[in-house]
């Protein structure tokens, strides 16, 4: 009878939690300064050109860069049979620092990154840097086009986008659409001006991507993001619905009361109740879960509490710069990799070559944006974030869900739903992680072009 008086209890758990939920109103969005300034100084008159911007290294920073890139390396013998587990490891950054060396030719690289056109305009005071790549329609009929924001994550950029662009553009089997896209950097990152002043998170990101949006004609649009940029494309379709057409996740976690509750519940309740069988994995045993964030979150509380003292250390050298953000494309790409003598980074299956994971490296180092990169952290991980956070703020515009199984965190749909009011779609991947861009680009783009045909069939 013992699981008999457990299923008791959690339905009268939940039957009050609903109760309370019935009397909690919904809270009201946060009110933004419709004009703010977070350039340096005092606000100025804003020069809203469009400009057309190509990605060219001074040859000076070029030349620093190699000169750093070739001073010896310090590296210390990793303890045996420790694998990844520990971090980088000695042997798997002498490989990575000879191909960079040897083989990687950025002017090359460089070329390739300007294959689609690039622009700078200016927003609230900072020189927002976006790409785009037009849709190509050809002899397609019936095909609609339609606009699509891309926003990257960190320590990602635009770079990871580049293998799913073709796809997005052009006309795909059992979709009616394609996508006009812009890919634009956040403020702080890669070639997106930094803002002078304290404050400025995803809201504000999502307010400075609406005004690009609409500067570049478009009144609504479909947004697609993961990790911080999953983040600031649900806040946006919760705060502008009006504006946004649909929103694609390929990561999501909601925090609100009810989803807390259920996800206790299912830890001692049997499979089915409250979490699905096949969705048992996910979140359970929750020992597991948690020592995994534990594990893989050190980052996230250095750059949340003290950004600047870890950018400062990583500015110094690129070897140092990528030590830090190749361990975070070995973890985040398969749960399995610091088990691996390399991390899986140079094995023939890694998902990523080498050459793009240095490209995203080099962004970072060239616009020496690594410190103002991690301050996003800080700056979304303080009282004032929580307390504007959009969890219990429904988001009702349509959205389309992509769970990759090898994704950090993961939630059932039935978790989702407590956030996200209009489920278009929920399809978990056969493969994949966190850059589900850069890994898994043919299925990323199925699901969006899947996601948005049916949201375009019912408008």
């Amino acid at each position: 009878m013992g699981w008999l008086k457990k299923v008791l209890v959690g339905l009268l758990v939940l039957w009050v939690a609903h109760k309370i939920g019935q009397k909690l109103q919904e809270p009201p969005l946060p009110k933004l300064d419709p004009n703010p300034w977070w350039g340096p100084g005092q606000p100025q008159q804003e020069d809203v050109s469009i400009r057309r911007f190509t990605i060219n290294v001074p040859e000076q920073d070029l030349e620093d860069f190699k000169a750093r890139l070739a001073l010896p390396l310090r590296s210390t013998p990793g303890l045996e049979g420790a694998n990844f587990t520990y971090g980088m490891t000695a042997d798997t950054l002498q490989s990575v620092v000879q191909y960079w060396r040897e083989h990687y030719d950025w002017r090359q690289r460089e070329k390739k990154l300007n294959t689609y056109p690039h622009f700078k305009t200016r927003i609230e005071g900072l020189d927002i840097h976006f790409m785009r790549a037009s849709a190509k329609v050809g002899s397609a009929k019936n095909v609609k086009t339609v606009p699509l924001l891309l926003i990257h994550g960190w320590p990602g950029s635009f770079v990871e986008f580049y293998d799913i662009l073709p796809l997005l553009t052009h006309p795909q089997e059992g979709s009616n659409v394609v996508f006009d896209v812009i890919c634009a950097s956040i403020p702080g990152y890669g070639f997106s001006q930094s803002s002078s002043k304290q404050g400025f998170g995803v809201l504000e990101t999502g307010q400075v991507f609406l005004k690009l949006m609409k500067r570049l004609g478009f009144e609504q649009f479909y947004l697609q993001g993961g990790d911080w940029g999953g983040l600031i494309a649900s806040n946006m379709a919760t705060m502008y619905p009006d504006n946004i057409l649909g929103v694609h996740l390929n990561m999501f976690m909601v925090n609100t009361l009810g989803v807390n509750l259920k996800t206790m519940l299912g830890a001692f309740l049997p499979a089915g109740l409250v979490v699905a069988r096949e969705d048992q994995a996910k979140l359970y045993p929750l020992t597991n879960l948690y020592s995994m964030i534990l594990r893989e979150s050190g980052y996230l509380h250095i750059q949340a509490s003290k950004p600047d003292t870890i950018g400062a250390a990583l500015n110094q050298n690129p070897v140092s710069l990528a030590v830090y953000i190749l361990e975070k494309f070995s973890t985040w790409t398969h749960k399995d990799n610091p088990n691996k003598p390399d991390g899986g980074l140079l094995g023939k299956n890694f998902p990523m070559s080498l050459d793009d994971m240095l490209d995203n490296i080099c962004i970072y180092w060239f616009t020496n944006s690594i410190t103002t990169s991690v301050r996003f952290y800080s700056e979304n991980m303080n009282q004032k974030f929580i307390s504007r956070g959009l969890d219990n703020n429904p988001c009702r515009v349509p959205a389309g869900l992509a769970a990759f199984p090898q994704e950090l965190m993961s939630q059932p749909k039935n978790f989702l739903t407590h956030k996200y009011y209009n489920i278009v779609s929920y399809n978990e991947q056969p493969a994949g992680g966190h850059f589900a861009a850069m890994e898994r680009p043919a299925l990323l783009a199925a699901d969006v072009h899947k996601f948005v045909s049916k949201v375009e069939k019912t408008t």
